[in-house]
């Protein structure tokens, strides 16, 4: 009979160590999982707020574009007939053209349709005239919506009859 065999164990009774080994083992199990929860919310607060802020920035870059905008329409539309032949003239108009296109590409949407009804999210209804009841008929200065939210109402008049 060979006497360098360990006893047989007894599996109903463990050794203290080993206890306290997988009650470490199961509190670190546990704080790793808390851990890798609390990293994944922070990386979704992280992409939604980088996100608000993307959205925040474009806008106001929008808005210092918009008196520019204004005023080329302003400018083309109280140009002198014997000036709309020009090519200088014809160069700024597809500068405006472009810009107005690189814009819309990115998202802008101008708000400037006539005899469509009045909405009190895209419009601003400055007075009241003859037309169809609740639709624009006239638009005094344009609006702009980006990615479908409205940044600036256009200032309508809107029928009455």
């Amino acid at each position: 009979m060979n006497t360098n065999q360990n006893p047989p164990q007894d599996n109903t009774t463990q050794d203290p160590i080993v206890t306290q080994l997988q009650a470490d083992l199961a509190a670190m199990t546990e704080t790793a999982k808390r851990a890798m929860a609390d990293l994944q919310n922070f990386k979704r607060r992280t992409d939604e707020e980088r996100g608000e802020i993307q959205v925040f920035a474009n806008r106001k870059f929008l808005e210092a574009l918009f008196p520019a905008l204004d005023n080329f329409a302003r400018a083309f539309g109280s140009m002198p007939e014997e000036l709309k032949s020009n090519e200088w003239v014809k160069g700024v108009e597809a500068i405006e053209s472009n810009l107005l296109k690189a814009l819309t590409d990115l998202g802008l949407e101008v708000i400037d349709q006539i005899d469509v009804p009045a909405d009190p999210h895209r419009h601003e209804m400055l007075m009241e005239g003859d037309g169809t009841a609740g639709h624009v008929v006239q638009i005094f200065e344009k609006g702009y919506a980006f990615n479908g939210k409205t940044i600036r109402p256009a200032k309508v008049m809107v029928g009455k009859l």
